[in-house]
């Protein structure tokens, strides 16, 4: 990733477009190389720039899930914040099932986007404490530890849906990264899961409530 993380703005909806950038623009960290109005565009822009991080409204022309199917089918080496209200949970599942690195509530204020792109930009996952609530709710919470997990697998999901990178967890536990890892791939066949955003959101819906933890945005 460069100095300044590059993003690429993609939402059908000129004002929300326009409010966003001149904020970014502001953000000496954050450099907007392009915004665009559908997804025919944003993958146009995604073979032709070199961007760290889309901001992607799944509500726009040649719809936002599709351009999220087709970053991860190209393997696109980019990161992606979806722009959501949470207001359907299908649309939460798919983008989950999809490998969304992070997801950025259009009810907050335009402040916490800035912050979650700089972590999703990091390497972080991102789910909004209104997520968290909304998926626990959705699913309910388990009391059990559930599909077998050691108690050791449990604190290294704790600290993925957390947020936190390999090396992050690796500090936190005082273990190898290649520790990490193996934990990782025990914990993603236990749970029949893909991918860390998987895991994560497996986390908010089963987790014993002792366990309940989150990432502070």
């Amino acid at each position: 990733m460069s100095e300044r993380i590059r993003v690429l703005l993609a939402d059908d909806h000129a004002l929300v477009l326009e409010g966003l950038r001149a904020l970014l623009d502001q953000t000496p960290d954050i450099e907007v190389v392009a915004t665009v109005q559908n997804g025919d565009e944003l993958l146009k822009v995604l073979e032709s720039r070199q961007v760290d991080v889309v901001v992607l409204d799944l509500e726009m022309p040649y719809h936002g899930f599709t351009a999220l199917a087709e970053i991860r089918r190209r393997q696109l080496p980019v990161r992606v914040l979806v722009l959501t209200a949470f207001g359907d949970g299908e649309s939460l599942q798919t983008a989950i099932e999809l490998n969304a690195e992070g997801f950025a509530l259009k009810t907050e204020s335009p402040r916490q986007t800035v912050e979650a792109i700089r972590q999703v930009a990091s390497g972080h996952l991102v789910y909004p404490r209104a997520a968290q609530r909304w998926l626990a709710a959705r699913w309910g919470r388990s009391t059990s530890p559930g599909h077998d997990l050691s108690p050791r697998e449990w604190e290294v999901l704790a600290h993925v849906a957390r947020g936190l990178t390999n090396a992050e967890i690796a500090a936190a536990l005082t273990v190898s990264e290649n520790t990490v890892r193996f934990h990782l791939k025990n914990i993603f066949e236990k749970l029949h899961v893909s991918n860390r955003t998987e895991a994560a959101a497996w986390y908010f819906r089963h987790m014993p409530a002792d366990r309940y933890r989150g990432r502070r945005l």
